[in-house]
This record gives C-alpha cells, sequence and structure tokens, in this order.
C-alpha cells in the first residue's frame, strides 16, 4: 500500500507498507527515506529504478521536486546522482539523528504527522526563484542558451548551478519532464504514436528510446499497464 501527502510549497511525505519491490520511472528527485530504522538519501533520479522491499514496518519518505533538495540537505546534489546513500555518510551525527527522530514521528503519526508538517513547510525544500525559472522552462523546452540567458548566467555558469541543485544537466531535466507528460497522457488514453507527437518527441522510436532508459518499460508495455 502507498499513499502520499503533498505540503504546500513544500516536500511529498510518503508512506509505503508492504511493497516487495518495484519499478520507479525517473522524476528527477531526491527523497530522504526511513527504513529499517536507518535514514538514507536517495539522489535525485535521471533513470528508472527497481526499489528494495518494505520491512516489517514499510518505509516512510519525503520526495523533493527537482531543484528543492539542496536547500534541505546542503548537498551539490550530483555528488549522489542515482544512488541510495546513507544520511550518515553525508551529514553529521546530530543531524543525522535529529532527522531521524522526525521520520519516525511522522511514521507514528501518519497520516496526520503534525510535526513534520510544521518543520517542512517552515524550513525544507523551499524553491528559490531561479530554480523555478528553470523548472518552468524545462516543461516547454526552452533552449538551454536561452535560459542561461534570462538568468544573465554564462553557459558554463549555469552547468555548474544546474549540477550542484538538481543534480543533472538542463537538457535531463527536459527530457524527464517530457517522458512525464507522455505517460501521462497515455494514462489518459492516447495511443503511443499519439503520446510521442503530444509530448514533442521526434518520433516513436524516440519515445522508445527515452522511455526504455527513463521508465524501465516500452511504451506499449507501459501503457498497457496503465489502462
Amino acid at each position: 500500500m502507498y499513499s502520499e501527502l503533498a505540503l504546500d510549497g513544500g516536500p511529498t511525505i510518503w508512506r509505503s507498507i508492504g511493497s516487495h519491490g518495484a519499478i520507479i520511472a525517473a522524476d528527477g528527485c531526491a527523497d530522504l527515506i526511513l527504513r529499517d530504522e536507518e535514514v538514507f538519501v536517495a539522489g535525485p533520479s535521471t533513470c528508472w529504478i527497481e526499489t528494495r522491499a518494505d520491512g516489517d514496518d514499510g518505509a516512510l519518505g519525503l520526495r523533493f521536486s527537482p531543484g528543492r533538495a539542496k536547500t534541505a540537505l546542503a548537498l551539490d546534489l550530483s555528488e549522489i546522482s542515482d544512488q541510495l546513500v546513507p544520511l550518515s555518510d553525508l551529514v553529521g551525527r546530530e543531524a543525522t539523528i535529529q532527522a531521524r527522530e522526525l521520520l519516525l514521528r511522522a511514521r507514528e503519526t501518519w497520516p496526520a504527522a503534525p510535526d513534520l508538517v510544521a518543520v517542512l513547510c517552515a524550513t525544507a525544500g523551499q524553491a528559490r526563484p531561479w530554480t523555478s525559472l528553470v523548472s518552468f522552462h524545462a516543461r516547454r523546452g526552452t533552449p538551454s542558451w536561452k535560459v542561461a540567458q534570462l538568468l544573465d548566467w554564462s553557459p558554463r555558469t549555469f552547468r555548474r548551478r544546474m549540477l550542484a541543485d538538481f543534480g543533472y544537466p538542463y537538457l535531463t531535466l527536459v527530457r524527464i519532464d517530457r517522458a512525464k507528460r507522455a505517460q501521462a497522457y497515455m494514462r489518459d488514453g492516447a495511443s503511443p504514436i499519439e503520446a510521442a507527437a503530444r509530448a514533442g518527441y521526434a518520433d516513436q522510436p524516440h519515445l522508445s528510446r527515452e522511455f526504455r532508459r527513463l521508465v524501465g518499460a516500452s511504451p506499449g508495455q507501459f501503457s498497457t499497464s496503465a489502462a
């Protein structure tokens, strides 16, 4: 069983119980996860992943949307992209204990989790203006040089900031957003050919190549499972 709660202006809290593992499409997000009484950081995902089976108490996590995790974790996200790392390897002992206690309280009080909601809405995962602008233009496929120009940054500075705050280059964010749109169209009943055209792919083979890397299934397999 999986459920989640999106916080206004902050991360999404999610809870999984009894899962035997699943294929998760790349979403560009980073997660802070409590599993088996240990806290992990799942770095920004740029390809599909297969999750582990839940332990006796399930798993609980905070999902930070693209560009927001660096504020909360104070890390260069490119160092942990597509990795699952114990939080204790990345931050001090005191910070790890505080995060674990917060997540444990959230698990005990789920789905209300009032302590966690109050703390996160006040302090964690808030978007900064430039990351919001980048996300806006990535959804529209704006060229990277144009976004850098809008920010008054050189291409090199733009790339460096993207790697630190998002964990991957701008083009990767564009590809992830495009794949999300295609998935949404197919969930609504569009055929793979229709989804490819509406999401902005060059053709259906282009969609197929991207789906195999980002979604972990062919468009046909995804369309069938989403029906």
